[in-house]
Formats: C-alpha cells, structure tokens, sequence
C-alpha cells in the first residue's frame, strides 16, 4: 500500500471537515447528510461573501460553487424559509437564523477548531 502524502495533516484536516459538517447537520436534519452538506455550503459562501461586502447573486453563486445552477435554485428553495434573505437581487443571510444555535454548540465547534489548530502545529512541526 503507497503511504499517503502529509497523511497525518490530511487526516487532522479530514475529522475536523467530517465535524464541522456532522454539526452543521442539526440545523438541517430534516435533509438527508449530502444535500444538508450542500446547503451548508451555499449558506456559509453567502454569509462569507455578505460580510467580505459583496453579496452573491443566484448567477454569481452558482459560479462560485461550481453548482448547476438548477440543482441550486432546489436548494435555495430549502433555504427561502427564513434562512436566506434577497435583497436587490442579492443574498444575505438572515441574522435570525443564529438564535437558535446554542452558546454551547458554539463553544464546542470553536474547542473543536483550536484543538485541531494544535494538532496540526504539532504536525507541521514535525516537517
């Protein structure tokens, strides 16, 4: 069997990814994991692209993903139930959606982050 390259650091890199996703899938339970993994997606790059100041259109998100842009008008759909705001043509997500998530989640998934952080300086290190 070939030895996988920086095995180590992918495999940190690879449970936190698996985390992070396993998380964000509470919020969207009533999905099966893969479209809930999509939708994740899609919220995160919007949020991101909102606060970086330059909002995606549907077009401009679609490209971005790399997304079809019909198998993202089906997941927008999921997601124009308050969770997703347009505005002049743009994406915003909505602020309320945040409420629910507990002090404690957050605390968790942020332990999470600095812990692989650590891990993965004590790897690094080693290189």
């Amino acid at each position: 069997m070939d030895e996988v390259p920086f095995r180590d650091t992918r495999l940190i890199v690879a449970r936190l990814l698996h985390q992070v996703l396993r998380s964000g899938h509470s919020a969207f339970a009533d999905l099966p994991f893969t479209e809930a993994a999509e939708v994740i997606l899609i919220v995160t790059a919007i949020y991101i692209a909102e606060n970086d100041g330059k909002p995606f259109s549907t077009l401009g998100l679609s490209k971005h993903l790399g997304m079809p842009r019909a198998t993202l008008l089906r997941r927008l759909t999921h997601l124009r139930n308050g969770i997703i705001i347009r505005d002049d043509g743009q994406m915003r997500v909505n602020p309320q959606m945040f409420a629910p998530i507990s002090v404690e989640n957050i605390r968790q998934l942020r332990q999470f982050i600095i812990d692989t952080g650590n891990e993965l300086s004590r790897v690094d290190g080693s290189l």
